[in-house]
């Protein structure tokens, strides 16, 4: 027997398991990114079904997993990658940055509000990494506070405000959210095995 929570994660995993296609043909000048980090507390935290790991809310991959996708065959010459990286794992954000062919440029810091749990602190700040390839600079020269503060809302939904901001400084490129949920924002291709 396994509690519900298990059950939940496991009928979830079933239901998007094989359902992301291939990547898609053609070349991206923005790629923004929210891997579905894997974390080593597969069942961790139970306060609340809100709160706690990862795979109780969607199926994660390994920074193995990460590196196999073929993030580079998506990449235009000059790109920019918008990379979604949480505290604990920094250093795997870069490492896979890195993988796919992008170097480390600058960061957003989304001030979350709410506290959050955490092993060393309470957590309630999420990084979103700038990265490059080529020659990528904004088509508009308008600087955005590097600190966001904006109330979190479900488990691992990041605000539209951060969308609104790389369609701000590249309002031509043609651009891809990998990892994406629901439907398609307007101007943007997806890719995702939640995506609608």
């Amino acid at each position: 027997t396994i509690k519900g929570t298990e059950a939940l994660r496991q009928m979830k995993r079933d239901a998007v398991s094989g359902k992301a296609a291939a990547l898609p043909a053609g070349k991206f000048s923005v790629i923004y990114a929210d891997p579905p980090w894997s974390y080593n507390d597969k069942m961790g935290g139970t306060i609340s079904d809100s709160y706690g790991a990862a795979e109780k809310h969607y199926p994660s991959m390994t920074l193995s997993e990460l590196k196999a996708l073929d993030v580079p065959a998506l990449a235009a010459e000059n790109c920019v990658l918008w990379l979604w990286a949480t505290c604990p794992l920094l250093e795997e954000a870069l490492e896979l940055a890195r993988a796919w062919g992008f170097r480390y440029k600058a960061q957003f810091v989304w001030d979350k509000i709410k506290h959050n749990m955490g092993h060393y602190n309470s957590v309630r700040h999420e990084l979103l990494l700038i990265c490059t390839r080529g020659s990528c600079a904004p088509e508009n020269v308008k600087l955005f506070d590097s600190v966001q503060s904006i109330e979190r809302t479900g488990h691992s939904e990041k605000p539209k405000q951060f969308r609104e901001i790389i369609e701000t400084l590249y309002p031509s490129a043609k651009k891809i959210e990998l990892f994406h949920r629901g439907a398609a924002p307007v101007g943007w291709e997806v890719w995702g095995n939640e995506s609608a």
